[in-house]
């Protein structure tokens, strides 16, 4: 079958999806949460593929309305699924379980003392909160992943551990042709214990307070699969967030004041990458805001050449400046990349590039409490009419509250930094960070992997939503580690090698690994042993990150000190 990239259209997408009107009351709740599966029309396995996957039904909150509103082609269109949750009434219950009820097409109604899942086998009592919130997130997990290793879909090929299936007791043929409730009582009468090591670990956790503003958000939440979770932080000790002394130059102006932001510790469960849609900025997570889903529902995709530009508005961060230009020109995997490089520009000017339409603004400079640092002064971005950049890197220090602003201005998502930030730090990370977009990484896991390359790694932080990706290359991610010599021949040298592609901006999509004739679930590790020629073979068909000894390299880099 032909899979569409992350920001093409859903099936059925070509007006958009339909409004749900949301009365702010449980049972207003209760009722759009039992209609968001409605365009979800395969009841098959096949749903846990994305391109089977429609984007669910946009939410408006009411304060006046009494009840919810559907309208009459999603209630015509809701599956009979023959799954019922029933939740207290609390919106707590119901957020953290909106995932698994959308993607089970379960009709929900609260009122119960303690949730409760009712399927054609029988019922299931499940703990209230806050275990319901893990009790929740693993069925969802168990469901998905089986769902994905027996769909059987044209051109996908057939999968490298179906045999999970069957070690369980389970038919694949039988449980494609089961209705969507005889295939979850099947699923929870296995030993889910013996699934639970094997299952890939799984791409995004939301962390949400259940506001209207956060109800507005589970429409796409729903879209990305992620996980949710209610929102548990502590502040952070200044040992925990501690500088060092360095023989280096910060990336902020001499006397500036620099935008510092005080930061949480939040509570991370399950997940790769952790997005925070409540109180405070966190550490270790994103800070989603609502408006840059509204942001990239709207934009276009890039048609040709991506608009990229990079602004040098400081010259001794030169270095940085020559190298990402390149990256963009050259790195962009078959979307080549049209370059503007500007220097020292004003604040009028950097504010009519701002403004502009681009795919990506990269600038390099200093920022302060006033904005971004022009040779005339400062730029605020509170000051733009709107952002024509749909994503950026403000590669300065203490740029997190300019990088907000540009989100609720127009943009969907850019790299920010919380504090000050060394110089040469700054420019590993830039440099790294430019290569990853490149190589389609989403822009939280981009910024996951480019942290790594640096000591201060907290300093560092996305703002808007970080699932987004600039390029539709797949991304991919090499481990290499020597596991000994046969006799002293490098030749015949043993490496343990990983690969896997992420699964963020595509979830339940597969791929094959370059050593593989079968399909793996996005998110899923593959583990090989190969020699030396064969290790060579592979960093030269690929351009990837390739993690050895702690460190990330890039393959055509390391090839060179390859043995």
């Amino acid at each position: 079958m032909t899979e569409r990239g992350p920001d093409a259209s859903s099936p059925g997408d070509e007006a958009g999806p339909p409004e749900l009107v949301v009365a702010p009351t449980v049972d207003g709740l209760a009722t759009a949460l039992t209609h968001m599966p409605s365009r979800l029309r395969a009841t098959a396995p096949e749903r846990s593929h994305p391109a089977v996957r429609p984007h669910p039904p946009l939410v408006t909150v009411d304060p006046d309305a009494a009840e919810t509103t559907v309208p009459g082609s999603l209630a015509a269109a809701r599956p009979d699924t023959e799954v019922h949750l029933a939740l207290p009434a609390d919106r707590e219950h119901l957020f953290v379980a909106a995932p698994l009820a959308y993607y089970l097409g379960a009709a929900v109604s609260v009122g119960a003392d303690q949730p409760r899942l009712s399927t054609p086998g029988g019922e299931y009592d499940l703990d209230p909160l806050p275990a319901f919130q893990h009790e929740a997130a693993a069925l969802l997990r168990d469901v998905f992943t089986l769902d994905a290793l027996v769909r059987d879909l044209s051109g996908e090929g057939r999968a490298c551990r179906v045999d999970l299936v069957t070690d369980l007791g389970l038919c694949p043929a039988g449980l494609r042709g089961s209705s969507p409730g005889v295939r979850l009582d099947a699923y929870l009468g296995v030993d889910r214990d013996r699934l639970a090591g094997k299952r890939p670990e799984w791409h995004l956790s939301t962390y949400a307070d259940p506001t209207d503003e956060a109800l507005r958000c589970l429409p796409f939440l729903l879209d990305a699969l992620s996980l949710v979770y209610l929102p548990e932080s502590s502040d952070i000790d200044e040992q925990g967030l501690l500088r060092y002394s360095l023989d280096d130059f910060y990336r902020c102006p001499p006397g500036g004041r620099v935008a510092s932001v005080d930061v949480v510790e939040p509570t991370l469960h399950s997940g790769e990458l952790h997005a925070w849609l409540a109180e405070g900025v966190p550490v270790s997570a994103f800070t989603l805001r609502p408006a840059a889903f509204e942001h990239r529902r709207a934009a276009p995709p890039p048609d040709g050449e991506l608009a990229v530009a990079v602004v040098l508005n400081d010259g001794s961060m030169a270095g940085e400046h020559d190298v990402v230009a390149d990256t963009y020109r050259k790195r962009a995997e078959g979307l080549p990349a049209s370059v503007s490089l500007y220097e020292s520009l004003r604040a009028d000017e950097l504010a009519d590039l701002l403004e502009t339409p681009h795919d990506f603004v990269h600038y390099i400079g200093h920022c302060e409490v006033d904005g971004l640092r022009c040779p005339d002064g400062s730029l605020d971005c509170a000051s733009l009419s709107t952002s024509g950049a749909r994503t950026f890197f403000l590669n300065a220090c203490g740029s997190f509250h300019q990088g907000r602003t540009l989100v609720d201005a127009g943009s969907i998502a850019g790299a920010v930094t919380l504090r000050t930030v060394l110089n040469e730090q700054a420019a590993t990370v830039g440099t790294t960070f430019a290569r990853l977009l490149m190589r389609g990484f989403g822009i939280e896991r981009a910024m996951q992997l480019a942290r790594r390359q640096i000591m201060m790694s907290t300093d560092y932080t996305v703002v808007g939503d970080g699932t987004f990706s600039l390029t539709d290359a797949e991304p991919s991610v090499l481990k290499v580690e020597p596991l000994g010599q046969d006799g002293g021949n490098d030749e015949e040298a043993a490496y343990a090698v990983t690969y896997t592609v992420p699964a963020d901006g595509w979830p339940g999509g597969s791929y094959r690994a370059p050593f593989e004739d079968c399909r793996r679930l996005r998110g899923t590790t593959v583990e090989t042993t190969l020699n030396a020629p064969q290790v060579r073979d592979l960093l030269e068909e690929r351009w990837m990150p390739v993690v050895h000894d702690g460190s990330l390299h890039w393959s055509d880099e390391f090839l060179v000190n390859f043995t």
